[in-house]
């Protein structure tokens, strides 16, 4: 009996903390959809504006086939979701009477009306929602009170505040992408030099060496004015490679300096432009990096 209770408990838990899922359409937007707990349609409208949504609106073919798509996806059938529209409360069973976006306000022009609908019966049908009989998700009226689930989406300006956030990304990533790709390249033609003034020392360092050696060597046979004459030219050589080393050694520290100079400057032209891009500061940043 305690392990049925515990069940019981864990289960009523679950079902407790269960949440309404996101889903993407093939279109870029995003619907929060609650086919499990029961709303009627102004606690449908409140639950969407407590997570800053509202109600869906389908202002369109593509927009209504891009969700119909997504809900075919999730459902094996149609079921009734709120959407964001009602008359007003009109009285009359018109099906031409006019229904409006809670949330815009705006008439309704674009519509999906099942077979039948809107119908108005007992004169008490004035929200409008995804209808469960009908063939491929049409729309239906409905009494308000009624309890279904619902379809949320983002707010208009949050949907425009994330696309510009989505672009400024991109256009962060494309410019810090073209900063490395240039810095790789170049890195690679200093490396390059830096390697070739490198060998060029290195070749300098072991003619000294050798000139050292010839040096000592006369030194020890003879004190002879030939050897003197000969250790006379070997120390010249000397003193040549020698300043041929520190000119390598000084353009290598510029070429080092160079890299570093350019890279500095490329770095703060994309921070100036990363700023721009985030807070529209300097147009011309902008442009020069497009």
């Amino acid at each position: 009996m305690a392990v049925l209770k515990y069940f019981l408990a864990v289960l009523f838990v679950g079902v407790a903390i269960a949440e309404p899922q996101w889903y993407n359409s093939r279109d870029g937007r995003r619907y929060l959809i609650d086919a499990e707990q029961k709303y009627n349609w102004l606690s449908a409208q409140q639950a969407c504006s407590r997570r800053n949504l509202q109600l869906v609106e389908i202002k369109s073919a593509a927009k209504n086939e891009a969700l119909v798509e997504t809900l075919s996806s999730i459902f094996k059938r149609p079921i009734n979701l709120w959407l964001g529209a009602n008359d007003e409360f009109n009285p009359t069973q018109d099906p031409r009477r006019p229904f409006y976006w809670s949330s815009s306000g705006k008439r309704m022009d674009f519509t999906n009306w099942s077979e039948g609908s809107p119908a108005n019966t007992n004169s008490n049908e004035h929200c409008v929602h995804i209808c469960a009989k009908s063939q491929n998700y049409e729309w239906s009226d409905l009494a308000c009170t009624e309890q279904i689930g619902l379809i949320c989406e983002e707010q208009p300006q949050y949907n425009t505040h994330r696309q510009s956030l989505q672009e400024k990304g991109q256009k962060v990533v494309d410019i810090t992408r073209k900063l490395f790709g240039s810095q790789q390249h170049e890195q690679k033609k200093s490396m390059e030099k830096l390697t070739r003034l490198i060998g060029q020392v290195v070749k300098k360092n072991n003619e000294i060496e050798r000139y050292l050696e010839k040096i000592e060597s006369n030194m020890a046979q003879s004190n002879d004015r030939t050897v003197e004459l000969r250790n006379k030219e070997l120390r010249s050589y000397v003193e040549a490679a020698l300043k041929t080393v520190r000119e390598l050694d000084q353009e290598m520290q510029d070429v080092a300096q160079q890299m570093y100079t350019k890279f500095s400057k490329d770095f703060n032209d994309v921070q100036k432009t990363i700023e721009y891009i985030m807070g529209n500061k300097n147009e011309q940043q902008d442009a020069a990096w497009k």
